[in-house]
């Protein structure tokens, strides 16, 4: 694929964040840059041009607050979500999501992420 420079402005805690992953991932600062607007690109994707043309028009704290493009954004987050809470359960807790999944004929971490779902969903 040919590559387009093109001159962009970006503020300086994107650009600590971006260079923070270039070195966590060991791949180039682009190549983190190019990911990011892979992802930013899937999220968007299910919109058409009238909430495109809201998303990039309002104020980000208004627009990250509709519930589309928050669906979008999380679906990205939940193994990151899931990994953190199953790391810091206890072991009568693993004891019992096993058991409930057992008994519901699913995994643990579908249980988990169905928890983690409805928390988020009650905020």
């Amino acid at each position: 694929m040919r590559s387009t420079k093109r001159g962009i402005a970006i503020d300086s805690e994107t650009v600590t964040e971006i260079y923070r992953i270039h070195r966590l991932a060991g791949i180039s600062e682009n190549a983190v840059i190019n990911r990011m607007i892979e992802i930013a690109r899937e999220s968007i994707a299910p919109f058409d041009d009238a909430g495109l043309r809201r998303i990039f028009r309002e104020p980000w704290k208004i627009v990250k607050e509709n519930p589309r493009l928050v669906r979008q954004i999380q679906k990205h987050s939940h193994s990151r979500l899931v990994a953190i809470a199953s790391a810091r359960l206890t072991a009568a807790d693993k004891a019992a999501i096993r058991d409930l999944a057992r008994k519901e004929k699913t995994s643990m971490s579908a249980i988990q992420r169905r928890i983690l779902e409805r928390l988020v969903a009650q905020r």
